[in-house]
Order: C-alpha cells, then structure tokens, then sequence
C-alpha cells in the first residue's frame, strides 16, 4: 500500500485464518507465504453463557440452556425414545461438550403477543449457529437456510451451519454454501465431518472430496 505501515488498534477476536499469501520484501529475494488472520471485533463475539454482543438488545435474543439438557445423561433406554433430530442434536452437543465448547440455544422474541423463535444449537466461544435437521435432503437443507434467515435478523453476522444426519449430496452443501452456511455430519469412522475447514478448533474434520 504505497510503502506505509497502518496499525489499527482495537480489541479483536481471531475468526479464523485464511489461505497465505506470497509476499516479498527489501530484506529478501523470495517470496514468503505469510498467513492472512481473519478477525472479529469483541463486542460482536459473545464470550460467556448469556453474554451476547451489544447490537443484541438483551430484550429480544436471549442464551438459554438446551431444553434437552435433561437428557445428556439418560440411558440408553431413555434416548431410544428421542426423535432423529433430537438425537442428532443429543450427540453433537456431548461432542462439542467434550471438547470443551459448551452449548446453548437462543431464544427470539421477534414480535410482541407471539412466540419466540428457539434455535437449536448456539455455540457462544465461537458465535456459531447451527440448524439440525434429520434427513440429508435438499428440502430439509432448504428449510434450515430459512430458518437461520429468519434468526440472523436479529444476530451480527454469526457463523452458520447446518447439521445433518448423514453427508448431503454435493449440490445440497453447494446451495448452503451459496448461503453462506457449512454443512456438519457424522462421520462412519467416528467423530464429525464439515464440508468447510473452519471448524477444525472445534475437533470437527474437513470432508475431503
């Protein structure tokens, strides 16, 4: 940038870290890959359970435990009786709780004298909402794409991904992508795939095509 040096000085949260980049200098002939880091302001990253960031007014978006929080202890005989989808929800929750990111839920209240909104998972350390659904269909995909519309209304710009029960056809995860949402499912070996590499900090592996 015409030779000058520009320091920004502000609190940031590292969001991820892009592809590096070649770049040269005075000092040296060849070029030197350099990681380019991505980052969030802090006050759009929430950093305790119920701390949200300040553009949430804490009269409409709320952290909330998982409902189903009961239940990540039950046997065996108990979680038979879960839907699909809550199970799925079940199991990714313990993961991500095992890995040291705890899970919350939000809820929405969007419109006076009307329900709140409830989403299903909502992972504060990493401002990441996910949408489950149990069927790996592009209907089901295509509801969770409005859902999580409807939900970041109210929400500055979180990340996004939808979990699955099982790995979508390539041209589902290319309309999530075109949405600007990843897409999470089990893996066969164990563990969880994501069709993006941001989740790599979270024990989540990149699906290789």
């Amino acid at each position: 940038m015409g030779g000058h040096v520009y320091r920004y000085i502000d609190e940031f949260t590292l969001d991820g870290v892009l592809s590096p980049v070649s770049v040269t200098s005075e000092h040296r002939a060849d070029p030197v890959a350099v990681p380019v880091f991505k980052l969030r302001p802090t006050e759009s990253v929430a950093h305790v359970p119920g701390q949200l960031a300040k553009v949430c007014s804490p009269s409409v978006v709320v952290s909330r435990p998982i409902e189903r929080s009961d239940l990540l202890h039950s046997n065996g005989a108990a979680r038979q009786a879960l839907r699909p989808e809550n199970e799925l929800v079940l199991s990714f929750c313990e993961f991500l709780d095992r890995n040291g990111y705890p899970t919350r839920r939000l809820q929405i209240r969007h419109t006076a004298n009307h329900a709140s909104l409830f989403t299903d998972i909502w992972v504060d350390s990493a401002f990441l909402l996910i949408e489950a659904k149990a069927r790996p269909e592009r209907r089901e995909v295509s509801d969770a794409i409005g859902q999580m519309a409807d939900y970041t209304r109210f929400l500055p710009n979180p990340q996004r991904a939808i979990l699955l029960s099982a790995s979508p056809k390539a041209d589902v995860i290319e309309l999530a992508h075109a949405e600007r949402c990843a897409v999470i499912w089990p893996s066969s070996k164990g563990g969880w795939l994501s069709s993006v590499g941001w989740f790599r900090q979270l024990g989540i592996r990149l699906a290789m095509p």
